[in-house]
């Protein structure tokens, strides 16, 4: 009997307890204290209207100005016996530049030439001595005259252009050879290219810059110049001289001079960094930590109201180690943005401003 009374109880029990989490679970009893939970701590900034400076940093090559490469030619037919310069070397005014000879038609065509000149000046004298004897008339002379000009005007062309004389070619500047088009034993045409020069104050620097950036890349603005292939050279302080108005379908950039300074000794073809310094008046302006990247691959910010936290999407703009530019129609200098604490807020979430 004692044991029966035993088993009703304990199932009595189980029935009460089983009844009370039905209820507990039916009405939500607890889930209140569940839900509750620390408040987040956030620190604040205020936006703020200011002058912002961002260094740009853009990259590029050493070039020739455009259309500034001298072309090295000779106006008749040569064979080239020995090139003395090689591409990247410096020259100077009157430095030996290559050796040639004429080649066998031009051979022809200046002994022709000097024969042609040779017999017209006999015909000349012979025409005088007639027109002295009244055996030839005005017109006469004067024809031989003029055969006699053009047949030295020929040869003395053709001598200005290196025949005849030491068969070496020299620089009428002093600059960087950019290009050698010859080589040792190659017949070239009359006015064929043998080398190329740049003159030394006619390097420049070609930049590509983000079609965002321009504003600071205006024609006359300072920019530093780097050779990234010697980190001991020193920075070269040069002006943009003309910004491009096209992208470049290859680089999908817009490309940018540079003029150097007289004296620069940049490589030619070197690469090299640029540093220019971009500056945003009249800005809004939050701490840098205070921009979050999302998931669309946008940029947010959170400022707190009434001890709630609001979500701003924004578009960034001039930006520094410690500050960043910000545009958004819904956020306004003075609003405290949050610079601490960000990463876990959500949009309407209750926030505690850390004092």
């Amino acid at each position: 009997m004692k044991r029966t009374r035993l088993i009703i109880g304990a199932i009595a029990l189980v029935l009460i307890v089983g009844g009370l989490v039905w209820i507990a679970q039916r009405f939500g009893v607890g889930k209140e204290e569940k839900k509750a939970g620390p408040i987040p701590e956030v620190q604040v900034a205020k936006v703020e209207r200011k002058t912002i400076t961002e260094k740009v940093i853009v990259y590029g090559s050493v070039v020739a100005q455009p259309g500034k490469t001298h072309s090295v030619s000779i106006a008749f037919e040569t064979r080239v016996r020995h090139i003395l310069v090689a591409p990247g070397q410096f020259v100077r005014e009157n430095d030996p530049l290559i050796e040639i000879e004429l080649s066998p038609g031009a051979q022809v065509q200046f002994q022709q030439a000097k024969n042609a000149a040779e017999a017209a000046r006999k015909e000349l004298k012979q025409a005088q001595e007639r027109f002295n004897l009244k055996l030839a008339t005005n017109q006469d002379l004067s024809a031989a005259e003029k055969t006699a000009r053009d047949a030295e005007a020929q040869l003395s062309g053709l001598q200005r252009a290196g025949a005849g004389g030491d068969n070496r070619i020299h620089s009428d500047m002093s600059g960087v050879i950019a290009k050698v088009d010859a080589q040792d034993g190659q017949i070239v045409p009359p006015g064929g290219p043998l080398v190329e020069i740049v003159a030394e104050n006619e390097i420049e620097v070609k930049l590509g810059v983000e079609a965002e950036d321009l504003s600071a890349a205006q024609e006359g603005a300072p920019i530093t110049v780097v050779a990234m292939n010697d980190p001991t050279a020193a920075k070269v302080d040069g002006t943009v001289r003309l910004v491009t108005r096209r992208i470049d379908p290859t680089t999908r950039l817009v490309d940018v001079y540079v003029a150097l300074p007289e004296g620069t000794k940049l490589l030619l073809d070197g690469y090299v960094r640029g540093e220019i310094q971009r500056t945003e008046k009249n800005a809004l302006v939050v701490p840098r930590p205070a921009v979050l990247p999302n998931e669309s691959r946008e940029f947010e910010v959170f400022t707190v109201a009434n001890n709630r936290a609001t979500k701003h999407t924004v578009k960034i703009g001039a930006e520094n180690p410690n500050e960043i530019q910000v545009t958004a129609d819904d956020l306004h200098e003075g609003d405290p943005v949050v610079t601490v604490g960000n990463y876990e807020l959500e949009d309407g979430m209750a926030v505690e401003i850390k004092k």
